[in-house]
């Protein structure tokens, strides 16, 4: 089986793939449509991957495009999600989930809530957190994913999304930026909110 990893981060997902002898390939970078029908991955995996997945690419591997979103979804979708956890205190946590047509939208394969204390985390701090334990459920969940074992549920709630453009205002109040107190991050203001339009992006 052919794996397309689209990750400017992929190392601790490589080893998880190669365990089953799947074959991996990696890309950061801008994939052209092109490009996508030459690979023919069986499964694609984004994470961190902040690229345009467009409408033929979405058709061509239906169901077996998986995403690694370091928030508790449907909460904090879109941009910055650990950012945004914070300012508007909702619940913390990681999950996997199908990619469809809209932003973080797609039916959730596995999540993973996660306690964060605001007095004893930064915003970085919690951020590598939440990358760490993305990473393992991911390491413990792929192959229950790619065998069928896991059946993904619909996400019937649509919060609010964010945009990475939301951030730069209330960022700019952080004088310490990403080595801000969590307690700080959540004293700004609960601005930078929409509710769309949607587009496919990761």
């Amino acid at each position: 089986m052919h794996v397309l990893i689209l990750s400017p981060y992929p190392d601790a997902l490589i080893a998880p793939v190669e365990a089953r002898g799947d074959h991996v390939t990696v890309r950061s970078d801008l994939v052209t449509g092109a490009e996508f029908e030459a690979l023919r991955p069986d499964w694609i995996i984004s994470y961190g991957y902040r690229r345009l997945i467009t409408a033929p690419v979405l058709e061509m591997c239906a169901g077996r495009i998986v995403n690694l979103h370091i928030s508790l979804l449907p909460f904090n979708r879109g941009a910055d999600p650990n950012f945004w956890s914070w300012v508007n205190d909702t619940p913390k946590g990681v999950t996997l989930h199908l990619i469809d047509a809209g932003m973080d939208t797609g039916p959730i394969l596995a999540q993973r809530e996660v306690a964060l204390d605001p007095l004893t985390e930064t915003l970085k701090s919690s951020y590598l957190r939440l990358r760490r334990e993305v990473e393992d459920l991911f390491a413990r969940q792929w192959d229950d994913i790619v065998s069928g074992r896991l059946q993904p549920r619909a996400q019937t709630t649509r919060l609010p999304m964010h945009r990475a453009a939301h951030k730069a205002k209330l960022f700019a109040l952080l004088p310490l930026g990403w080595d801000s107190p969590a307690a700080d991050v959540m004293r700004l203001p609960r601005i930078g909110q929409t509710d769309g339009p949607d587009r496919t992006a990761n």
